[in-house]
């Protein structure tokens, strides 16, 4: 397999990754009670609906073709789950840590990609920026849970 069809199978893996983390947060957002977790769920789904926007772009841009939602991945459909039950059990603390481990799951995704050989430099600054944006999330949820404890 050449390096560009290896780079364009793990964009799509990433795109279909991020479609699928957007299914989570706007199906947690049908289900919360709470304002401002619906707030949150709406941000982070509409960012990742972004992230999947820019992803497409790139994809398009390196003459592949983006592949469209499938399955939720078993890690993320366990999350999602969990994430669930602890939102119809208002069982804020351990949502928080389902949340937690969405975001680390995708910074690992992220990580793997960005370490990839031959990667466009587009396409690098992209997925930082994204990796970033997901990161910078995480550690406000971390300072606001220490705030809180």
């Amino acid at each position: 397999m050449k390096s560009s069809e290896k780079i364009l199978e793990k964009l799509n893996n990433l795109l279909i990754m991020n479609y699928g983390v957007e299914k989570v947060y706007l199906e947690a957002l049908e289900l919360a009670t709470d304002d401002n977790l619906k707030a949150f769920f709406r941000e982070r789904g509409f960012e990742r609906n972004e992230f999947g926007r820019q992803l497409r772009a790139e994809i398009e841009k390196l003459n592949g073709k983006p592949k469209h939602f499938g399955n939720l991945s078993s890690g993320l459909n366990n999350i999602w789950l969990n994430l669930k039950n602890h939102l119809l059990l208002n069982n804020e603390s351990e949502l928080m840590d389902e949340i937690y481990k969405l975001k680390e799951l995708t910074i690992d995704r992220y990580n793997m990609l960005l370490m990839e050989i031959n990667l466009p430099l587009s396409v690098c600054k992209i997925l930082m920026k994204q990796r970033d944006s997901v990161y910078s999330h995480m550690n406000a949820m971390k300072r606001q849970e220490e705030f809180v404890v």
